[in-house]
């Protein structure tokens, strides 16, 4: 008897693991979905904390450019007053500006005399951009004549 109870035995349990197995089978697509319930809360998080970063990190470098365009200013205004460098400036600005750089908004689309209407009360630094990038584009000579005005009436500002 002892044979047949050890049989019966093997039996019950290579039905069992069956059965285990199967049950274990019939849990995995719920496993599965929850588990990927949980990545899609972590992708978010993740997304979130990287959106977080992104601006923390953006404040700081808006934060460091103006301190940066603040001391380049004070660099420029101490170096305008060595002798010979605000000559040298004048005879630079303008040459490497862009269209959208300009103190004159649309400013390849405007006629001479539109220009012309638009210089009164740019500073002489803005006079000096627009000269220069005049200069190297349509050479007006309406313009660049009010421009020659312009500076000559103020001298000494260079804002």
């Amino acid at each position: 008897m002892g044979l047949v109870k050890e049989t019966q035995r093997s039996l019950y349990a290579t039905v069992g693991a069956a059965a285990w197995t199967m049950d274990a089978m019939r849990a995995i697509p719920d496993q599965m979905g929850r588990a990927w319930q949980q990545r899609t809360q972590w992708m978010n998080r993740a997304g979130e904390a990287y959106d977080d970063l992104a601006e923390r990190g953006q404040a700081i470098m808006g934060g460091a450019r103006q301190e940066v365009q603040h001391q380049a200013g004070q660099v420029g205004e101490q170096a305008r007053r060595i002798p010979g460098v605000a000559r040298a400036e004048r005879a630079m600005t303008g040459r490497v500006v862009d269209a959208d750089q300009l103190p004159i908004a649309d400013y390849d689309s405007l006629t001479a005399g539109e220009v012309v209407q638009r210089l009164q009360g740019l500073s002489q630094r803005e006079l000096q951009k627009v000269a220069g990038y005049e200069k190297r584009h349509r050479a007006r000579a309406t313009v660049l004549n009010r421009i020659d005005e312009l500076l000559a009436k103020s001298p000494t500002t260079t804002t």
